[in-house]
């Protein structure tokens, strides 16, 4: 387990330097880092290996430089961080082999001292470890039933400090939109201890814990959902970031899981959702029934709700159109025409004229409450499996 390339050039130290070749080799994965100044034995390397160097005894020669090189690629190193103390390019032989070889090398300036990189670096990869064992905790506590007494041990084991009741959040797809590393990140929400902060899939887990006799209502949970998500605002440094949350109910620690799953389902909703960034799984209403009958009845779910979403998507398609769009937003907006064409920057008559043209591709012109109940269950379906799948 280590780091990639990319989360390495966010750690401090290494977060100076500029890449100059082997852009597409960020993904490769670094395991341990070192510094390498004199031609050393193939047989030292070792996969995953990233090195730092000023290329002193070869800095008069090119081809040697680039010997050096092939030989970490033939390794499968992770890559090279040249500091600029005797040179300040590379030939353009080298730059082009590493472009060849996805292999990632950048240059730093000589005042970055060689310690603060690689102690960053490694503090990095222990971070990782700890959160990948973490990801399986809470994958365990999701994937299979367990006691109360299991439960209560796993949850010891993510943070020992967690009070008796619990809250979830789950930010779907938020490591994707901020710009900083995500430790760095972490660190600047200067949480309380009895807190965590979890990477989990593509997206972040905040479990917040409180005292047994704290005393919860729905405008408890409303401020406290606000202020969070005003702090995470705050703290992340992307401008552009969309905030697609999922809130769970109340729960005993010792009922984590259901916690977790009701955040992430919550979560994962509110993604489908164009118009809505905030989900609480307490007012996900039918969802709560269509997953039940999911678990029974999948294949005829998806067979009605593709009966009504595929026609329209097909017509889309083909016309460049935005019935899709039209139609979900309507739904999200209960039925309101005005709302609707606001949220869609449009004239409440061509939501009017999509809303019509769907009944016409369906062959529903002659039905009112009932088109729309099917066209909401429909969609509901759609956006369930669309969540179930992540």
């Amino acid at each position: 387990m280590g780091i990639t390339v990319k989360e390495a050039l966010k750690t401090k130290g290494l977060d100076q330097a500029k890449l100059i070749c082997g852009e597409n080799g960020l993904y490769r994965e670094i395991k341990r880092v070192s510094v390498i100044e004199c031609p050393e034995s193939p047989e030292m390397f070792i996969e995953g290996d990233f090195f730092i160097t000023a290329f002193y005894a070869l800095k008069d020669d090119s081809d040697a430089q680039l010997e050096m090189v092939k030989a970490l690629v033939e390794k499968k190193s992770s890559g090279l961080c040249v500091i600029n103390l005797y040179l300040d390019d590379l030939s353009d032989d080298i730059k082009q082999y590493a472009n060849e070889t996805n292999f990632p090398i950048m240059f730093l300036h000589h005042t970055v001292p060689y310690a603060e990189i690689i102690t960053n670096i490694m503090y990095s990869i222990i971070q990782k470890k700890d959160e990948d064992l973490i990801e399986m905790l809470i994958d365990s506590l999701l994937q299979s039933e367990k006691d109360k007494s299991e439960i209560l041990e796993l949850a010891k084991k993510i943070n020992p400090y967690f009070q008796e009741k619990i809250l979830i959040i789950y930010l779907n797809d938020f490591l994707k939109d901020i710009d900083e590393n995500y430790r760095g990140f972490k660190e600047k929400m200067q949480l309380p201890p009895y807190w965590s902060l979890v990477k989990y899939k593509e997206g972040i887990l905040l479990i917040s814990s409180f005292p047994n006799q704290k005393k919860f209502n729905a405008r408890f949970i409303e401020n406290f959902a606000t202020d969070v998500i005003n702090k995470i605002k705050s703290v992340a440094k992307s401008k552009n970031i969309k905030l697609k949350s999922g809130f769970s109910n109340i729960h005993n620690l010792e009922d984590l899981p259901k916690g977790l799953n009701e955040a992430l389902i919550a979560g994962r909703i509110a993604n489908q959702m164009n118009y809505k960034s905030t989900v609480f799984y307490k007012d996900i209403g039918v969802y709560k029934l269509l997953l039940d009958l999911n678990a029974i009845a999948e294949d005829k779910l998806k067979k009605f709700s593709n009966e009504i979403i595929n026609p329209i998507k097909e017509y889309d398609q083909e016309h460049n159109a935005k019935l899709l769009q039209t139609i979900l937003c309507f739904v999200e907006n209960d039925g309101d025409l005005n709302k609707t064409a606001k949220d869609l920057y449009t004239h409440v008559n061509t939501v009017r004229y999509r809303i019509n043209k769907v009944k016409e591709i369906l062959n529903m012109e002659h039905l009112n409450l009932e088109f729309f109940y099917q066209i909401i269950i429909a969609l509901k379906i759609h956006s369930l499996h669309l969540c179930l799948a992540i």
